[in-house]
């Protein structure tokens, strides 16, 4: 059994094809998942923005906004026509910094910041304070184009979106203050009512309700290792095919061989599902340490992942190269339509066939439990998302189910094949 391991492990290791599907399409795949997908997560990520700030008379008589834009950039710029630097407003929502929102550069008036932000598309606008204190944001026309593309500008809509918010809520506050001051000016001679004015509520704050921070691109690797999976049955099948004295010539000498089939189709199986184990850590490796895509840091369920994946993928492989009256190139050609076609059902294929992945588990959830890559795509899903390692288990018990039938149904179609004359 040990010579027959060592040499199916020779054989599968010098099919050049095997190699490319196995070890380098994955590798090439991911590649272009990394350059498809690889600003999803600068797309909400706070990024600096060059404003321009109209300092003007009405900006140095209004303290508040002066706090408002200083608290909003790393090192505040006191524009020439102001006096005295202000002091920063607390306006930290508690989700993210805002001292790196803005990249403030001072103007004299309206007039000279619409030159500057036509001139220098860097600029992306400028802000303005009327008479009554409130302040006012006007972007650049080639801002709002980059707002449209967000894979050249990631970051800039979110920022954008928060600097309004800001804004917003400062103008709110000073109409309200505005408000009470005519009508009962009398009731800022309470402390505590002063306090409440002045404090900036928060709105918003982080909630993480699972194991790990979601990461939107991390489907398509999931998916990606799922379909490697399926695609290394073609080593079982060879496996299997190279054992079937009507299949090959070796399979011929393997029928006169003094060992039993048992131990050839062991030997076979065991350096078949190394090799797929090989390929499917190559793969982790390659999306884990140069695409950046985490697996929640649990790499001793990660790696149980990947062997229980290899384990049902060869199984599986098994079965089908024990099918009976169909010739081995025929076999390999069914594995790679197989693992294909159930790649699209787990999402490989872009948003619309996540879409209808999603769609099958909500509405048809026995066809996903019955779906192999769907499974191996569970498997990373259980492990970063999840507190609890009991869904990571129960779906490495539906893999190991899988495995187990696919074994027994290859086992009765093995002990049935006999050959009349070769």
């Amino acid at each position: 059994m040990w010579s027959t391991f060592l040499t199916t492990l020779r054989i599968n290791l010098r099919e050049k094809s095997s190699l490319f599907w196995l070890f380098c399409f994955p590798i090439l795949l991911s590649t272009m998942f990394l350059g498809m997908f690889g600003n999803l997560g600068a797309t909400y990520e706070v990024t600096t923005m060059r404003f321009a700030m109209v300092a003007n008379g009405d900006y140095c008589k209004s303290e508040g906004a002066q706090q408002l834009v200083a608290a909003m950039q790393r090192t505040p710029v006191t524009p020439q026509a102001c006096d005295t630097a202000p002091d920063a407003m607390d306006v930290d929502s508690g989700v993210t910094d805002l001292r790196d929102l803005l990249d403030v550069t001072p103007v004299d008036n309206a007039a000279e910041a619409t030159d500057l932000i036509n001139t220098d598309t860097d600029v992306r606008g400028f802000l303005t304070v009327d008479g009554d204190g409130l302040l006012h944001m006007t972007i650049s026309r080639a801002t709002v184009s980059s707002v449209n593309d967000t894979m050249s500008t990631p970051g800039l809509p979110v920022s954008l979106s928060i600097l309004d918010g800001a804004i917003g809520m400062f103008n709110r506050q000073a109409l309200t203050v505005a408000q009470i001051m005519s009508s009962d000016p009398a009731v800022f001679t309470n402390e505590a009512f002063t306090a409440a004015v002045q404090e900036a509520p928060g709105f918003t704050r982080q909630v993480r309700l699972t194991n790990f921070k979601p990461d939107e691109s991390a489907r398509y690797y999931y998916a990606l290792l799922a379909m490697t999976a399926l695609m290394a049955m073609t080593f079982a099948v060879t496996t299997v095919c190279l054992t079937q004295a009507n299949l090959s010539a070796l399979g011929m000498r393997r029928s006169l061989a003094p060992l039993t089939r048992f131990r050839q189709l062991m030997g076979g199986f065991l350096a078949s599902w190394l090799c797929t184990f090989c390929s499917l850590l190559v793969a982790l490796l390659y999306i884990h340490f140069v695409c950046r895509i985490s697996f929640g840091g649990r790499w001793a369920a990660t790696l149980l992942a990947i062997v229980v994946a290899s384990f049902a993928s060869n199984a599986l492989g098994t079965l089908l190269g024990s099918l009976p009256k169909l010739t081995a190139g025929t076999k390999i050609g069914l594995t790679t339509a197989i693992s294909c076609a159930l790649s699209l059902f787990s999402g490989l294929y872009g948003s619309g066939a996540m879409a209808l992945s999603d769609w099958i588990q909500r509405n048809a959830p026995i066809v996903a439990t019955i779906n192999p890559t769907q499974q191996v795509t569970n498997l990373f899903y259980d492990i970063l998302y999840y507190d609890s390692y009991a869904p990571f288990f129960r779906t490495v018990g539906i893999l190991l189910t899988m495995a187990v039938l696919a074994l027994a149904l290859a086992t009765v179609f093995l002990r049935r094949q006999r050959y009349a004359h070769l």
